[in-house]
């Protein structure tokens, strides 16, 4: 299945799970600690999102932008932490727990291996397999301008 249509179909059916993980969240612990667990996790998000620069935004757009994603500087407080913050400021648990993962250190140095290496092979060009051959096998053409053909 091609990705966009993977994506499209998460982002129809993610209200749809929010909403049950509220219900059972809230069955659990009570209607209004639900509530108030979602606006902490929503302050939290604020409070992440604070601490990532407004300047290393616009050096993650220029990265993603020039397709020259590295491990490195996907690392540390990079775009998977602001990502996190998104995540956290979004009303839902389901949300809420993949940002808060994407916080953890083991897990973000991975995702962000994992994105390094996908981005890696999408930026190998698609040109024709190299061929070797025997030194029998070719020769060397002219360094010449090709002709033109003559007009009648």
């Amino acid at each position: 299945m091609r990705l966009a249509l993977r994506i499209a179909i998460i982002l129809l059916l993610l209200p749809a799970a929010e909403l049950l993980a509220f219900v059972l969240v809230a069955w659990i612990i009570g209607f209004l600690p639900a509530i108030g667990l979602m606006l902490l996790t929503s302050l939290a998000g604020v409070l992440v999102l604070r601490r990532v620069s407004g300047g290393q935004f616009a050096q993650y757009r220029r990265v993603w932008r020039e397709r020259q994603v590295s491990e490195t500087a996907l690392r540390g407080r990079g775009p998977l932490v602001a990502l996190g913050g998104i995540l956290l400021l979004l009303p839902g648990f389901i949300t809420d727990l993949v940002g808060l993962g994407l916080l953890v250190p083991p897990i973000r140095r991975r995702l962000g291996a994992a994105f390094a290496r996908g981005l890696a092979q999408r930026a190998r060009p698609n040109g024709p397999p190299v061929i070797d051959l025997a030194p029998d096998e070719w020769r060397a053409l002219p360094d010449r301008k090709p002709r033109r053909p003559r007009r009648r």
